[in-house]
């Protein structure tokens, strides 16, 4: 990426602790921030790990019959709505995004630089080159895959080919362009196509021989869909928010995105924040606005069926849906308070929840209702993200979990 492509701007104010050396932020620290928001899903497992110990079907040990977030009794893949599925993950490690351009071809991604494919048979391992963790992956197609960590953890794929993948690293900065950077964690990775890809996460910035430079989003539109060159470093957007975390990025096309973003750190209260790209002609501008989430909690995944249903998930089992106007409505009847961290349907009348301690929802489009899994005993994992490739093919991952729903049980 050359220099030009980079937009200079004064580091945010919670950036100004020293930076790191770029050669060592590129292949250790990834996280926010916030030390407080500090999970699982950033533990840097050791490399040499026996995926034979990844069977997520395992029992563990028993717990309380009385306490929801353990199980107690076993339910079989013949009574569940949802099977565990061999991920080929050591159980020590944490999944925390899924995603996938068909059936048979389905990504999910998580901490030790762990990256895992779908093939429509079986999960197979697909080396990194890191241990970094990852947070967010997403593909244009088959042969157009990305998986980020951190603002110098990209990686660019051209699919899954011969049992396995190539991944080329397209970090926002290079070593030869700067002496220190603060990488900050990547949480979203969205495109309307090959072509336009956004990024988005925790505030970064780096020292250059052109002077500091941060941000917290990056913007990919270039017809070289590969590499790295072309990203364009943004700090906020349209001049706001330079200190928030973007939690989520969905968009119905390049002309209608959204961003869920944490804004604690410039407005306590506006850690809920979402705002709505729109351009009135193909190859404008987007120009940001504020759209009223109706939550002072961070919201943590977005989806829509089309730009007049978009949904939003975060703590405290939070469900918000955007049909139009100036704000989000708050869903009513989620049964359940756990926090949320993934949001995915094939429609408005199919859509799927997930979050903590084993928390899987289902809403019909007149009412929720909590999907069952065949978990083995023990405390009930947290579930990280969903997606599926139509109604009756679904994934959910999260602590070395992968579970798939293949449509209703009979009597169910």
């Amino acid at each position: 990426m050359s220099r030009a492509k980079i937009a200079a701007a004064a580091l945010p104010s919670m950036l100004l602790a020293p930076l790191v050396p770029f050669v060592m932020a590129s292949c250790a620290e990834t996280d926010d921030a916030r030390p407080s928001e500090e999970d699982a899903s950033s533990i840097i497992q050791p490399p040499d790990v026996d995926a034979s110990a990844s069977d997520a079907s395992d029992a563990g040990p028993s717990c309380d019959a009385g306490d929801p977030g353990c199980v107690s009794k076993l339910l079989t893949c013949e009574e569940a709505d949802f099977c565990p599925v061999p991920s080929a993950v050591d159980r020590r490690y944490v999944l925390t995004a899924v995603w996938g351009s068909g059936a048979k071809d389905v990504w999910a991604v998580g901490s030790g630089g762990t990256i895992t494919h779908w093939d429509g048979a079986a999960w197979k391992l697909v080396p990194s080159s890191t241990t970094d963790t990852f947070h967010a992956v997403w593909g244009s197609s088959a042969s157009d895959v990305w998986v980020a960590g951190s603002s110098v953890t990209l990686l660019h794929g051209a699919g899954y080919s011969g049992g396995g993948g190539a991944w080329t690293p397209a970090p926002a900065f290079s070593a030869e362009e700067v002496d220190y950077v603060y990488p900050g964690r990547v949480h979203a990775v969205w495109g309307a196509n090959a072509a336009d890809v956004r990024v988005g996460g925790a505030p970064f910035g780096a020292d250059t021989p052109d002077g500091m430079i941060s941000g917290n989003l990056l913007r990919r539109a270039s017809a070289d869909a590969g590499g790295g060159a072309g990203w364009e470093v943004l700090s906020g957007l349209d001049g706001r928010w330079h200190d928030a975390t973007a939690r989520a990025i969905w968009g119905s096309s390049a002309r209608d995105v959204w961003i869920a973003l944490d804004n604690g750190n410039a407005e306590p209260w506006a850690r809920g924040t979402i705002a709505h790209g729109t351009a009135s002609a193909a190859g404008d501008p987007l120009t940001w606005t504020a759209v009223d989430s109706k939550s002072t909690a961070p919201l943590e995944s977005i989806w829509g069926s089309g730009a007049k249903d978009v949904w939003a998930v975060g703590g405290g089992g939070i469900v918000r849906r955007f049909t139009g106007g100036a704000s989000f409505a708050i869903v009513d009847g989620v049964p359940t308070t756990e926090a949320l961290h993934g949001v995915w349907g094939s429609g408005p009348n199919d859509v799927w929840v997930v979050g903590d301690s084993g928390t899987i929802l289902h809403f019909d489009g007149a009412a929720w209702s909590e999907a069952t899994a065949a978990f083995p005993l023990g405390k009930k994992p947290d579930l990280k993200a969903v997606w599926g490739s139509g109604p009756n093919d679904v994934w959910v991952v999260g602590d070395a979990f992968a579970l798939h729903f293949t449509g209703k049980k009979a009597g169910r």
